[in-house]
């Protein structure tokens, strides 16, 4: 086991590397650069002495092939630079977003986990009753409405009925958790609702192929109580395909909220992401870019080693 996972962790490097080569020439591809948009914000006009100075100060000048060794020097030391838009130290841009990213990805996904799996669960057991077609119209709807839809619903509820707003101002939980945690729940009920629809059609499906099984027969032959079948037997193994939908929209939580952090006046990893491509801020937005892979790649690591928690066949193997 020990050596899976040290063999896990080395295949990471080369995978990042891929989207470092990737997303560097990505942007240099794109027309237009961060000089050119910093001037034409200052006036209609800007001189190509100037626009040389700055590119000369960014090192926008040098080849690409020196930038793009520069940045690597850099990652490898765990300086991502400076942003080109702001000149803050993107360490410091990503800190405080990453942190609220994170916990609304959390809050969200245990939203999502609790909606998901007993309603999934229920409606396998129940299927075709009417518990089951209230299950499924939950979880359609839940697909059908938009997260920033619901959490606009939300702030109106809020507002008519208890004459309410939520905090629009960021509070880390570590300075206030009662107004951080009023302030994030909404977002995280909107979007783990989002969130739980598809884990509990996945939760569904997974249940009713489970529960036919041989082997879940025999156990209810056997005279096993019914919740021991489910806990034990059934559960467990059709948890894999879930922990995998589970496990991908987490890390996709991680910088694809832009339309609903702009509703709750969040400023997340998403929003950062969309103000440092329309900047043209290379290097933040490099930073980035590897950031939300390593959350992908980092996430899928940890699911495969959950597999092989959860079934021992995967373990022996």
């Amino acid at each position: 086991m020990l050596r899976y996972i040290i063999k896990r962790l080395l295949l990471m490097i080369p995978t990042l590397v891929g989207v470092a080569v990737l997303i560097f020439l990505l942007m240099r591809v794109v027309p237009g650069d961060v000089v050119e948009l910093r001037f034409a914000g200052e006036s209609a006009f800007a001189s190509k002495e100037n626009l040389a100075i700055e590119r000369t100060r960014l090192g926008l000048d040098q080849p690409v092939w020196k930038q793009f060794l520069t940045w690597m020097a850099g990652l490898v030391r765990f300086d991502f630079g400076t942003s080109m838009w702001t000149g803050a130290p993107i360490s410091e841009e990503i800190r405080l977003r990453f942190a609220l990213s994170l916990q609304l990805a959390i809050m969200a996904t245990l939203v999502a986990v609790m909606l998901a799996i007993p309603l999934g669960v229920l409606a396998a057991l129940k299927q075709d009753t009417w518990v089951d077609y209230a299950v499924r119209v939950f979880s359609i709807a839940g697909l059908a409405m938009p997260s920033f839809w619901l959490g606009i619903v939300f702030i109106l509820g809020l507002l008519i009925v208890f004459r309410w707003l939520p905090p629009m101002v960021y509070t880390p939980l570590w300075v206030n958790p009662v107004q951080n945690l009023a302030q994030l729940i909404w977002p995280a009920l909107a979007v783990g609702y989002r969130y739980s629809a598809v884990a509990t059609r996945m939760t569904r499906s997974a249940m009713l192929e489970v529960l036919r099984e041989d082997y879940i027969r025999t156990a209810r032959a056997k005279g096993l109580w019914q919740k021991l079948i489910l806990s034990r037997h059934a559960l467990k193994n059709a948890m894999l395909p879930v922990l995998t939908v589970i496990a991908l929209e987490f890390a996709f939580l991680m910088g694809g909220l832009v339309v609903t952090e702009q509703v709750f006046n969040l400023n997340g990893l998403g929003l950062l992401f969309v103000e440092s491509v329309a900047h043209r801020d290379y290097t933040l937005t490099q930073a980035l870019v590897l950031l939300v892979a390593f959350v992908f790649i980092f996430v899928n690591f940890l699911v495969d080693l959950a597999y092989a928690w959860i079934d021992p066949r995967i373990r022996f193997r």
